[in-house]
């Protein structure tokens, strides 16, 4: 029987509960151990709930122990550099929520302790797990486009603010953008091949801001789960994000999230053109010419094909400890999404295209 790998959970909040637990819960050579939190009380009845596993409230007590070999870090993005700098030091192989880091230079810093103490990096981009990309990227990878000179994606919620500590830049580093557009500015930029960024131009709103609604339209972090909402809750990040960004080769992905917008209605979206076809997400359709005649072919993904992604990336996350699988993102890819999202917020700072090329 193979010896299960022991993990520990830092950071006991709402992704740690309905993603990283259920995911390890899912592997049957994972065992989870230990559970840790800055607020007790959570990590306790996570611990008491999940069974013979033990709680801490700091999270350096959980890195002491020897039996852990791997933990997911699930806590506000602050923490995630110095979390995973922590870990790597004492040993462990870390899977880290996204966004990988608050900016470049602590993505820098995890990348090389990850290289320098040789152990597994991964961000939790699960996304790039979806079936629907999985498949659009085995169709790109056999040259069903051609060459992709365009993309644009967007995540436009209607009313989804997340509040409490997503709200809060300093705990946070940005808004919509580096929350859920962090999601769909990877995808599509790993569909497109990953080419470097040349140029940035951004600009970020919160024209909105606080809003009450007699229900709930949006993730709630653990922090203000449960609680009345404060007039000035929205905080001070951004709930509109756009960006243009020039890649190598002379290709544009043009990226729109929102948490905040007065559109129609809460909207994904993620197209593709490439001079011998485009492609479109949700549902996954390819667009071309063929015989003299245009076409639209659709392509479905049963739904025994479906998957939570959250399982799937603890999948991969325990065979890079197990066989050396090489993590989905590379360290020059982690770094590189840093750099982009880095462009977008200073780009719209300065009202200027940042240049990174």
């Amino acid at each position: 029987m193979t010896k299960a790998i022991k993990v520990g959970i830092i950071g006991a909040g709402a992704i740690a509960e309905w993603g990283h637990i259920p995911g390890y819960l899912d592997q049957a050579d994972a065992e989870l151990v230990a559970v840790c939190d800055i607020v007790e009380e959570r990590a306790r009845r996570v611990a008491a709930e999940l069974g013979g596993v033990r709680a801490f409230e700091d999270y350096e007590e959980l890195l002491a122990l020897e039996e852990v070999e791997a933990v997911s870090v699930c806590t506000a993005n602050k923490f995630h550099a110095p979390i995973t700098i922590a870990a790597f030091q004492a040993g462990k192989h870390v899977l880290c929520e996204k966004p990988p880091a608050m900016n470049t230079g602590e993505a820098d810093a995890m990348v090389d302790a990850g290289r320098a103490n040789n152990r597994v990096l991964m961000i939790c981009l699960n996304n790039r797990f979806q079936p629907e990309i999985q498949l659009l990227k085995r169709y790109i990878e056999e040259g069903e486009l051609g060459r992709i000179y365009y993309a644009k994606t967007g995540m436009l919620r209607r009313r989804g603010s997340a509040g409490g500590w997503f709200a809060q830049k300093e705990m946070s580093g940005g808004g919509a953008l580096i929350d859920i557009g962090v999601h769909c500015l990877d995808w599509t930029w790993w569909l497109m091949g990953c080419p470097q960024p040349l140029q940035v131009y951004g600009q970020v709103y919160q024209e909105i801001g606080s809003y009450q609604l007699a229900y709930d339209t949006a993730w709630t972090p653990a922090d203000v789960k449960g609680r009345p909402k404060p007039p000035d809750w929205a905080g001070d990040t951004d709930e509109l994000a756009i960006a243009t960004i020039g890649l190598s080769g002379g290709a544009t992905l043009r990226v729109e999230v929102s948490w905040a917008l007065n559109n129609e209605k809460t909207t994904q979206y993620t197209e593709l053109y490439g001079d011998r076809a485009g492609a479109r997400l949700s549902p996954l359709t390819i667009f071309g010419q063929e015989r003299g005649r245009l076409f639209d072919k659709m392509l479905h993904v049963p739904e025994q094909e479906k998957v939570r992604t959250h399982s799937v990336a603890i999948r991969h996350f325990l065979d890079c400890i197990r066989n050396g699988t090489p993590p989905p993102t590379t360290p020059e890819q982690i770094v590189t999404l840093m750099r982009m999202l880095d462009a977008v917020y200073q780009s719209a700072q300065t009202g200027e295209l940042v240049k990174l090329g």
